[in-house]
């Protein structure tokens, strides 16, 4: 039965102060280099942060809270806004008041966007470090603030004042130097990097300036890539290994530890039937009336027996004790045992307590709960810190170098582990842990490639058989990328029709060969685009999730139409021609498979699965995009005539031929380009399916008439 626990400490409500003052309109002069031709010149750069500001903060409850109280407040919100054209990396600060009526830092809990929360103190009153806002980006901040539960009777009275700022400093110059726009991340993805060490992806640091994370360097044919996470606002308690996070329901935690009052927690840890168990936890007791129940199954509990002074572990009808030992209320310990069948040790601070014998099988098809017993009757009032359960038996030594003082998690035999419990949506998750951590692929719903804008220099502007001004396919075609949104190329082109000169009076010919034409995959509708991003890989379907994963098998056999209203339900783009041909034109250069006046063939996956194939990417490595040859084909869309559905999403051919996008500007000589796979659009067959017919190389295509097909899949793009 549960008693009244009277033994509290109420705090009386206090009057709080808080005041926040943005910078606005701050405005700095540098130096950014610019490439819109091949020689580089030295621009003057602004730096121009605009700041909107939510009402005055007010709190809704002034009493100490738990955290998971005070994430649910209404949120402080600040808007930035970067509409000068440098970069800026930067931390968002509160800076706090110093006078001696001041509630001090170390009670003063914040949480911003999906970072987990912390007190100012902690953190030295910064809120969020090494922000990076591009020009044209604009980032929000949502900022709870709440009292701390364990603030102390001598803060009454006191008041709080602050303003958020921003302190740090304009830059232009990033790991990359190619001049391409820097990767502009919609709010759901995360930037990513590989290790070559560790053969895996990493969280990348956004600014670009850290040599150990780089994210993307042109030159060096690292393409920058990104990562969605899998749609699942639900939150978890994150467990070491990743074998079983734990929904999330009805809890209370309060700095990263998990409160035990009125609700068992359920570790979902079930049907252990190991031999071995030793089980390491920290916690402390908050209020002692009886027993304290630590660990239970229907099987096994482990528990301190408060009239006795010492600790139990109980196997059926069967059970043992420990040594005497005093537990103090709000004291924390590491405590624990372990057991192979025939003795059990008991462990506190590191320390062997005592060993017992006893016999039997912890065999149970129920989970491990924290803070009853066997009966789920007693609910013991716990804090408890970490929980780690092992397959096996922890030595003295291990036990004693490990839990002693501070806990030193030891992988080896871990079956399951938690040592942060704040509930946490995937994305919270991931942005919780320090640049460098490791990406896990199951976590993932889509992987994605940056194509930022460029102009390229055109070799066949006519698109006519045999003509080419330069020998672009054995040597690579001429890229330079285009700074923002600027159109830096003389050719212009309406309607399928293009011009030597801005007044679109004369239409190019052959002389115009060599010159440089801002790629048509840029310009949306009358949105000029810094770059689009591109699925890595082939679209999957998983869980009747559409995603771009990696070792996942192509979403194959579906009509044109299907693909792009399954896209346009989940916000997202079927891939156009223009756009395909754009990857390939990059690819086809020196930041691609060109180099030293000599191009590189892709490889072509034999497979169905995504990426199969290292070298079959557009890059010839990791950073690229992969299976645009060989494996199935990719549909990408486009319209022969204005009586077809999607018109304002894909090209109208009014003739067959937009310049770039790599259909008749490749027609030069037979056996190069991949043309011996070549037919046009017509008005039966519409569409485009690009990248060969199954062994087929990246510059193949055919028409088709859209239809479902087992051979054809797709990619998709963010524009």
């Amino acid at each position: 039965m549960n008693v009244i626990k009277a033994k509290r400490n109420y705090i009386i409500a206090l009057a709080l102060l808080f005041v926040f003052v943005s910078l606005s309109e701050t405005t700095y002069s540098l130096f950014l280099t610019s490439n819109s031709t091949d020689e580089f010149t030295y621009n003057t750069g602004t730096l121009d942060l605009q700041f909107v500001e939510d009402e005055m903060i007010t709190l809704q409850n002034v009493f100490p809270m738990l955290d998971s109280d005070g994430i649910n407040l209404e949120p402080y919100k600040l808007v930035i806004k970067n509409t000068g054209s440098l970069a800026y990396l930067f931390d968002l600060t509160m800076a706090s008041s110093t006078e001696e009526d001041a509630i001090d830092t170390r009670y003063i809990k914040v949480k911003v966007n999906e970072y987990a929360p912390h007190t100012l103190y902690e953190t030295a009153n910064v809120l969020a470090n090494d922000v990076t806002i591009y020009p044209g980006e604009e980032l929000t901040f949502k900022i709870n603030v709440w009292l701390d539960l364990n603030t102390p009777n001598k803060e009454l009275g006191k008041t709080f004042s602050a303003q958020v700022i921003t302190k740090g400093s304009s830059f232009y110059k990033t790991l990359d130097t190619s001049g391409a726009n820097s990767p502009m991340l919609t709010s759901d993805m995360l930037p990513i990097y590989y290790n070559e060490d560790t053969s895996s992806w990493h969280v990348a640091n956004k600014s670009n300036i850290l040599s150990t994370e780089t994210w993307y360097d042109y030159d060096s044919r690292m393409w920058a890539n990104s990562i969605t996470l899998k749609n699942d606002d639900n939150k978890y308690i994150y467990d070491i290994t990743r074998n079983n996070d734990i929904l999330a329901t009805d809890m209370k935690f309060n700095n990263g530890n998990l409160v035990i009052d009125e609700k068992y927690f359920d570790t979902n840890i079930a049907n252990y039937s190991d031999r071995y168990i030793t089980n390491i936890f920290r916690m402390k007791v908050n209020a002692v009336y009886s027993n304290i129940y630590i660990l239970s199954n229907d099987n096994m509990t482990y528990y301190y027996d408060n009239s006795k002074e010492c600790f139990v572990f109980k196997i059926g009808n069967s059970y043992v004790t420990s040594s005497k030992y005093t537990l103090k209320e709000n004291e924390w310990y590491i405590l624990g045992y372990s057991y192979d069948g025939q003795t059990v040790s008991f462990y506190i601070n590191g320390e062997k307590l005592s060993s017992a014998s006893i016999s039997g099988t912890i065999d149970s098809t129920s989970t491990f709960k924290i803070g009853t017993d066997s009966t789920k009757r007693e609910i013991t009032e716990i804090t408890v810190g970490n929980i780690l359960v092992y397959d096996r038996i922890l030595s003295d030594e291990e036990i004693t170098r490990n839990f002693s003082m501070n806990m030193s998690v030891i992988l080896d035999g871990l079956k399951s582990g938690y040592e942060e419990f704040i509930p946490m949506t995937l994305k919270e998750y991931y942005l919780s842990r320090e640049s460098g951590f490791e990406i896990d692929n199951d976590d993932v719903l889509d992987y994605y490639v940056w194509i930022p804008r460029f102009k390229y220099m055109v070799w066949n502007v006519t698109g006519e058989a045999g003509i080419d001004s330069y020998d672009a396919y054995h040597k690579g075609i001429g890229i330079i990328f285009e700074t923002d949104a600027e159109t830096t190329g003389v050719i212009y082109c309406e309607n399928d029709v293009c011009y030597n000169n801005d007044l679109k009076v004369t239409k190019v010919n052959q002389i115009d060969n060599g010159k440089y034409y801002t790629h048509p995959a840029f310009t949306d509708g009358d949105n000029e685009l810094k770059g689009f991003w591109v699925s890595k890989y082939e679209l999957s379907l998983n869980d009747n999730t559409i995603g771009s994963k990696l070792d996942a098998n192509a979403w194959n056999n579906n009509s044109v139409s299907n693909y792009i209203n399954s896209l346009t339900n989940i916000g997202n783009h079927m891939i156009k021609n223009t756009e395909w041909g754009a990857i390939l034109y990059l690819s086809h250069s020196k930041y691609g498979l060109c180099a030293k006046n000599k191009c590189s063939d892709m490889g072509i996956n034999t497979t169905d699965k995504s990426g199969a194939n290292d070298k079959d990417t557009t890059t010839g490595n990791k950073y690229g995009i992969y299976d645009m040859a060989g494996s199935y084909s990719n549909i990408t869309a486009s319209k022969y005539n204005d009586e077809d559905l999607f018109d304002n999403e894909y090209e109208i051919y009014t003739d067959t031929f937009i310049l770039g996008d790599a259909t008749n500007e490749i027609l030069l000589k037979e056996g190069i380009w991949d043309n011996a796979s070549y037919s046009n659009i017509d008005s039966t067959n519409k569409w485009i399916i690009r990248g060969g017919y199954k062994n087929g190389g990246m510059f193949g295509m055919r028409a088709s008439d859209g239809l479902a097909n087992p051979d054809i899949s797709t990619r998709m793009v963010k524009r």
